[in-house]
């Protein structure tokens, strides 16, 4: 996953995931920085490669979670990690 794939993704879902954010920009870019990040330490610690299929099912999860505080049970180890690093994020993003 290139951070082309990362920002196309983000950006087409994450403004309809996060309409309810005072500012869903600057949540977006949040999530851009962090999946690019999150990319990058996954594969220099365990050399397994994020895929567009692994943000995509975060991004799923983060949108269920606003809706009803509870992650998916059917998510990999990765895409659950992510979906953590998204809801921590946004949640010290809305405080600030």
């Amino acid at each position: 996953m290139n951070n082309d794939d990362i920002n196309l993704l983000i950006q087409s879902l994450g403004a309809q995931i996060l309409e309810r954010q005072n500012d869903p920009t600057g949540a977006v870019a949040i999530l851009i920085t962090e999946t690019t990040r999150f990319r990058d330490q996954l594969k220099k610690d365990t050399g397994v490669t994020l895929t567009v299929a692994d943000a995509r099912a975060a991004l799923d999860a983060l949108e269920r979670y606003l809706d009803t505080h509870q992650l998916p049970t059917s998510l990999s180890s990765e895409q659950t990690a992510l979906a953590r690093l998204y809801i921590d994020r946004l949640t010290l993003f809305k405080r600030v």
